[in-house]
């Protein structure tokens, strides 16, 4: 008994949920929003005499504003800004590009330094055994977590810091 007022009920929503469904599906088609929303009002029993006067004194107000409103001024890039996006430009198509090792020192902490021929100096940041010699063609790679590696034509990678000069 229980299992059949289960069933009676279940059937009866899908019937008035697809009844329901069949009833809005019309209203999908519509383009004007007014007739639209008027049609979804219909379907789900809204009735208000005030809403058609809101929605065409709403639509006529906004229409107003838009004429009044002058156009707006698109805002101009600081020079700051400008200059910190051209330096970020460079430096990734300078990462991009391939280099030669000019020359290669070691500190007496035993710190190596890797000289460019583009002018960039990078200091070797690992315990590696494995070190670059002059003319060496190197590219830079990006690494996790904004780890930065030397790799040259063997394909040797070396994880180094940019210095500034």
């Amino acid at each position: 008994m229980e299992h059949t007022r289960r069933l009676t009920l279940l059937i009866g929503l899908f019937i008035s949920v697809s009844a329901q469904s069949n009833s809005i599906d019309h209203c999908l088609k519509i383009t004007n929003s007014s007739d639209r929303l008027s049609c979804y009002d219909q379907a789900f029993g809204y009735k208000s005499e005030v809403g058609a006067e809101v929605i065409s004194t709403a639509v006529i107000e906004n229409i107003v504003e838009k004429a009044a409103t002058p156009p707006i001024e698109k805002p101009v890039a600081k020079k700051t800004t400008v200059n910190a996006a051209q330096k970020a430009y460079d430096l990734v198509i300078a990462n991009s590009q391939t280099m030669k090792v000019v020359k290669v020192t070691s500190t007496k902490s035993k710190k190596i330094y890797y000289y460019t021929d583009t002018g960039r100096v990078f200091r070797k940041n690992t315990d590696r055994t494995v070190n670059f010699k002059v003319n060496d063609q190197v590219r830079i790679e990006n690494g996790f977590l904004a780890a930065q590696f030397l790799v040259n034509q063997a394909g040797t990678k070396i994880k180094i810091k940019e210095i500034e000069q």
